[in-house]
Formats: structure tokens, C-alpha cells, sequence
């Protein structure tokens, strides 16, 4: 029609039509084509994202390629242990099972391994009178805090600084909760805490625990020596508390307005001394962080983490020694370490000790032994016949038998304990490891594996102690278990399996525990 409004509709149409539009655009004004361009463009980069997602989901989860172990030894009378380690040697398998995912960029991606080791210690306290609720309560929910804090990472938030924050926060987080919600618990703890992320070492060392970290050159890196006493550092801090620091040196304590005197500045708990009048804190919770990036076995060998009682009956060089004399041994090494310091203490001191030492072959050198039992794992195939099975090991041993809680046999002859039974296995792998330094001199350039049988200590140690029929056995046989098969190192029990799995040919295994008893292996092909 040719009314006014007809004639306003069609010059709008005109002018949509020679703008480019003309019914063929969404409401923003965007034509449809550029929409479902722009959408199918989103739609790709959400399906390239899912893809990744899954593809790095569906990699084999890999252990940190290390030893590890922790003990636990002293106090007479005490009841209930004062310290507690907890050792979780695949720290990205326990988060997996509990259905918590780990950001996958920065440190963490390529589902890079992660191990977290944590030893908290009750004499480690401001307390006059140490307690093991505190260190109980922090070894049982310590990996939880730092399981929520690390998972709540964003994408472009997992490099070295936040994860420095989210161990902070775990400690915050969990001494909160302790304070909080746990009245019961009045007493406190210290703490030494190692996570490894990748080839990346983070470390907190909280109170009057310790650690180091010593380096192929001879150099050790302590760990926690900055915080825990009153150092000049926290002085002004405690005066803000209105505390005053009496004495100087390593003897140095903290008395309050109304004479009430402690020796450490940080840890986990003891209510009073965060909860005062003057609503200041004493006590810290905040721990002393260090971050190292690690070059493996090639420039680090080990790292400790000890309780109060060992970090003050030691000096470094004493600790290193220790640990030198039984190269990837962590639990003949802290066995010694913790026997010494109670020897040294206190009679109610209860010494602990938890060593972590670095495997040849890299950061992801157990792949190769995560993927063949992803393979053993799978639909069963008919193998064609060898005549070895390449998947088993060569193995001799020296094997302690022992038995808890029986101090007598029928007859009246004394049974050995496990205690006794590892002192005795660390004097045969003491003996063995300095015959093992003149062999690799006197055989420089060869491989262990080529002169591994040429030990005559072995023989002699093997026939003199090992409880094993295989010790009757004559010569370079004595020992000799033969091939054994994942499945039947499995069988053994204990940690058998695990520990055959760090060896390369011509090595001797740390303690190894089965249902037989106590073995000291060596693999020989």
C-alpha cells in the first residue's frame, strides 16, 4: 500500500539490505553465518580440550622414581607414639582414587609423578609436657589439605609460587581446622614435610624439626634451620605477641607477660599459645619453604626428614655419612640413623627419621615398570615358550627369619625380634657395600653386573647368617633363588615385589620384608 508507514517499512528494509542484513542475522546484529562459524569454532577448541583431557586421563599414573621409607624408635614409657609419619608414595594415584583431579599444566602437566612425605613431631612443642594428639590428628588429614589446595589450582595458577601457597595454606588450613573444631586436642607439633612434583622438590619444615637435602658434590642444603627458634627474625613478631626472648643461641626460649616459658616459635595446635588474651598469636603456623628444581641422581642423591630428637643429636656431616654408607637404602639408613639417636637422648625421646632417595634413570624411570604391569594387567594371551621369562629376575639373598611378641622358643632359646633382626641385616649390608666399593675401584669401566658374583664376603655372610636352604648351596650358587617372576615376587608378600623393582643388575636391595622374614637382596641378571 502506499500508506506512510508501508513506505517507512520499505526504506528500513532498503537500508537493512544495504548494511549487509536483511533477516539473515541474530539479535546482536552478527549475520547467522558468523554465528555458527563462531560456534562451531567454540565447539572444536571444547572437543580438542575434552580430547586432551582424556588422552592425559588415560596415561599409566607413575610413581616418583624413589625410595622411601621412615622409622619410628625410643620412648621408653610413653604410650602412644609423640611423632607420626605418613608416607604417600604415589600421591596422584591416592587423588585419583578419591576422585580428585590435579590441574594438568605448568608442574603438572604430562601426569608428571607426585609423592608427598610428612613426619610431624609432639615434642616439637610449646608444651612443657609433649602430647600425640596434635601430630596424630596432622599425619591422618595433612594430605587432604594439601589434596583440596593443589586441585583447586587454576590452569594458569600450577607453577613454582602457588604451589608454594597451596602448602602454606594446607598447613593454615588443617591448624585452623586442629584449633577450631578439635577441642580435645590441646597440645602442638612441629613438622617436616617433603612434595615432589615432577623434578620438583618443595619442602616446610615447621618448629624444631629438621631436614636436608644433600647434593653429589658433597654440598648439603639444610631445610629448616630459619624458623622454629626465636631468631632475630621472629623478634619482632614475638614483641607484637607482647612475649619477650630470653637467652641466646639454640637454648634461646620465649616467656610470656605471666612467666609461662617454651622453646619453639612455630607449629600445628597448642590452642594457648594461638589463642591469648591480646588476641595476638605466639606461635606461627607458617613453615619455612624452599622449592629446588632436581636433576635426579645426577646432582642430588637423598633427602631427610627427622624429629627433634635426631636434628639435635646430629650435626649434617654425621647424618650424610650415615646415609653414603647405604646408597638406595633408605631403611637400613634411617634405621641406623634412629638407633644412634636414641642412644644419645633422652629415654623417653622417641626418634624418627624418613629418608627419600633419588633413583637413577630420571624423573619418570619407573614408566617402564608402570607400563609392563599395565601390559601383565591385560586380556591373557597365549605366550609363546622361552626359556626366560624377560619379565622376571636373577635374584641371591640373605634371608633373617624373626618373630614379634615371642621372646622364647619351646626349648627356651630366645627368638630374634624384628629390631635385632634389622640390626644384624644393616652389619651384613654395612660389610657388603664397602666390599661392593672395592670391587667397582678394581673393576673400574665394567658393568656391576659383570663382577657381581666375584664377592667372596657375600658367600662367607650368606652361609654364616641367611635361615634360607639356598646358603647350602656351594660357591657362586650360595643364595641363588633363581629366576623369580613378578607373580612370585608378588606371592612373597611385603614389600618384595617393590623393592626388586628398583634394582638394576648387580645391585643389593634395602630390608626387604616378606612372609619369610627379613632379606637382604642382590640382583645378579
Amino acid at each position: 500500500s502506499g500508506s506512510p508507514a508501508a513506505a517507512a517499512g520499505r526504506a528500513c528494509v532498503a537500508r537493512m539490505v544495504s548494511q549487509g542484513q536483511g533477516g539473515h542475522e541474530g539479535f546482536s546484529g552478527t549475520p547467522l553465518w558468523k554465528i555458527k562459524e563462531q560456534y562451531a569454532a567454540q565447539r572444536e577448541a571444547s572437543m580438542a580440550e575434552s580430547l586432551a583431557y582424556v588422552a592425559a586421563r588415560s596415561k599409566p599414573i607413575v610413581p616418583p622414581n624413589v625410595l622411601v621409607d621412615g622409622i619410628c624408635m625410643g620412648g621408653a614409657g610413653a604410650g602412644k607414639p609423640y611423632t607420626r609419619h605418613a608416607l604417600v608414595k604415589d600421591f596422584r594415584k591416592v587423588a585419583d582414587r578419591s576422585k580428585v583431579d590435579f590441574p594438568m599444566t605448568g608442574l603438572f602437566a604430562d601426569q608428571a609423578p607426585i609423592g608427598l612425605y610428612a613426619l610431624f613431631d609432639g615434642q616439637s612443642s610449646a608444651s612443657e609436657v609433649p602430647g600425640h594428639l596434635a601430630a596424630e590428628y596432622c599425619a591422618k588429614n595433612f594430605h587432604k589439605k594439601v589434596m583440596d589446595n593443589i586441585s583447586s589450582l587454576p590452569p594458569n595458577c600450577t607453577s613454582e609460587t602457588y604451589v608454594k601457597a597451596a602448602l602454606v595454606k594446607s598447613f593454615e588450613d588443617l591448624d585452623k581446622e586442629l584449633i577450631e573444631t578439635q577441642p580435645d586436642i590441646q597440645d602442638g607439633c612441629g613438622a617436616a614435610v617433603a612434595l615432589l612434583v615432577g623434578d620438583m622438590l618443595f619442602t616446610a619444615v615447621l618448629g624444631l624439626c629438621d631436614g636436608l637435602l644433600y647434593e653429589v658434590d658433597g654440598q648439603v642444603k639444610p631445610l629448616g634451620r630459619t624458623q622454629g627458634r626465636p631468631h632475630l627474625e621472629e623478634k619482632s613478631r614475638l614483641q607484637r605477641a607482647g612475649v619477650a626472648v630470653v637467652g641466646t643461641g639454640p637454648g634461646s626460649q620465649i616467656q610470656t607477660a605471666d612467666g609461662q616459658m617454651a622453646s619453639v616459635t612455630r607449629g600445628m595446635g597448642d590452642v594457648a599459645w594461638k589463642k591469648t588474651p591480646n588476641g595476638v598469636p605466639v606461635l606461627s603456623c607458617i613453615p619455612e619453604i624452599q622449592s629446588t628444581k632436581l636433576s635426579w641422581a645426577e646432582k642430588q642423591k637423598f633427602f631427610l626428614l627427622n624429629s627433634r630428637p635426631v636434628a639435635e643429636a646430629f650435626a649434617e656431616k654425621e647424618l650424610v655419612d650415615i646415609a653414603l654408607a647405604f646408597p638406595n637404602q633408605p631403611r637400613a639408613a634411617v634405621g641406623e640413623v634412629v638407633t644412634k639417636a636414641v642412644e644419645r637422648s633422652a629415654p623417653t625421646a622417641q626418634c624418627t627419621a624418613v629418608e627419600v632417595w633419588l633413583l637413577a634413570g630420571g624423573v619418570l624411570g619407573m614408566a617402564e615398570e608402570v607400563g609392563a604391569e599395565t601390559k601383565d594387567e591385560g586380556p591373557a594371551k597365549k605366550k609363546q615358550k622361552t626359556t626366560t621369562d624377560m619379565t622376571s629376575a636373577r635374584l641371591r639373598h640373605i634371608m633373617l627369619k624373626f618373630q614379634d611378641g615371642a621372646p622364647k622358643t619351646p626349648d627356651g632359646k630366645k627368638v630374634r625380634s624384628k629390631a635385632e633382626a634389622e640390626t644384624l641385616m644393616r652389619k651384613i649390608m654395612r660389610d657388603l657395600n664397602e666390599e661392593a666399593k672395592e670391587l667397582k675401584s678394581k673393576h673400574r669401566g665394567r658393568k656391576p653386573e659383570d663382577y657381581a658374583l666375584k664377592s667372596e664376603r657375600f658367600t662367607k655372610l650368606c652361609k654364616e647368617h641367611s635361615e634360607c636352604p639356598s646358603a647350602q648351596k656351594g660357591g657362586a650358587m650360595c643364595g641363588d633363588l633363581g629366576w623369580v617372576s613378578k607373580d612370585m615376587q608378588s606371592k612373597r608378600g611385603g614389600n618384595f615385589r617393590e623393592l626388586v623393582a628398583a634394582l638394576r643388575p648387580g645391585d643389593y636391595s634395602d630390608i626387604v620384608t616378606s612372609m619369610e622374614g627379613l632379606h637382604l637382596l642382590q640382583r645378579i641378571a
